[in-house]
């Protein structure tokens, strides 16, 4: 969202209850989740079998359902080149599903935290790769987000790597955001549990909604629980509110930045887009590091 409606929407809800957490919902919002086996929907087909296994591109970008006028533009710009799409705050209504439908060279895996309106639009997060996933996973929030009464979904993916018998792990977030800091600690330590035993290497990234200090410290500790490091970017034009950035790309430490840059032209989302370019490290590296 625009950053003086999130400081809008974070003002009243904190006047309501900022404690306030939602463990069920009820109404309207409750027909509105999806059931266990609605969450996933793929889209597209492979143009691969596999990852390269040297250099790949990344794009993290929280998509902001794509209301703006240059989005449909910038995306297919920003994604013609790209090895792998984290994409959070999708939209899947026609505008949407046809401007992903314009590369087709990517599957699109999503993962819906809810269905919006009268024709009941899937939202939440994808993974866009050319190459099919060989495990899908996903962890939906236990807390709702007050007031509407949704959940958010973190989407795990794994893909091969051409000529090598490990497989990455992609891991896309949109964190829970308008709830207390022992909600946001509860849900990052729920994700903590999904992550910690599942190969490497491993990209953490997305929308994480550190809008302070607390929660950016609950962040570097579960980085460091996984042994995830954390790009720098140059230039660095993330959306921030409280001089926090709420957008991070964490990685381990088998893999290699290459280049990591947010940009500031691009106005197709409130969000700037992350682009982080990743290298797989030698065995041979690998090995002397250890030694």
């Amino acid at each position: 969202m625009k950053k003086a409606q999130f400081l809008k929407s974070l003002c009243l809800i904190s006047l309501i209850s900022l404690s306030i957490s939602v463990p069920q919902h009820s109404g309207q919002a409750a027909s509105n989740i999806p059931e266990e086996g609605e969450v996933i929907k793929i889209l597209g087909r492979p143009s691969k079998q596999a990852l390269p296994n040297k250099r790949l591109k990344f794009l993290v970008w929280n998509l902001y359902k794509g209301s703006e006028s240059s989005f449909a533009r910038e995306f297919i710009y920003l994604g013609f080149t790209s090895d792998i799409i984290m994409a959070q705050e999708i939209f899947l209504d026609k505008k949407m599903s046809s401007v992903f439908k314009l590369l087709p060279q990517y599957l699109s895996t999503t993962a819906t935290s809810f269905f919006s309106g009268k024709d009941q639009t899937r939202t939440g997060v994808a993974n866009k790769s050319s190459v099919a996933p060989s495990s899908i996973d996903y962890l939906r929030t236990v807390v709702r987000e007050p007031i509407v009464g949704t959940p958010k979904v973190t989407l795990i993916t794994t893909y091969p790597i051409r000529y090598s018998d490990k497989k990455l792990t992609v891991v896309t977030i949109h964190a829970i955001n308008f709830v207390s800091t022992s909600s946001f600690n509860l849900e990052m330590n729920r994700l903590y549990e999904k992550l910690k035993n599942l190969p490497k290497p491993m990209v953490f990234a997305g929308d994480f909604n550190t809008w302070n200090k607390d929660r950016m410290n609950i962040l570097n500790e579960i980085a460091k629980k996984l042994d995830l490091k954390e790009a720098t970017f140059s230039p660095d034009n993330r959306m921030t509110f409280n001089g926090y950035p709420l957008d991070h790309f964490l990685y381990s430490d088998d893999l290699v930045i290459r280049s990591a840059k947010v940009e500031d032209w691009s106005k197709g989302s409130d969000h700037k887009p992350l682009q982080v370019e990743v290298e797989f490290k030698k065995e041979s590296d690998q090995v002397a590091l250890l030694n």
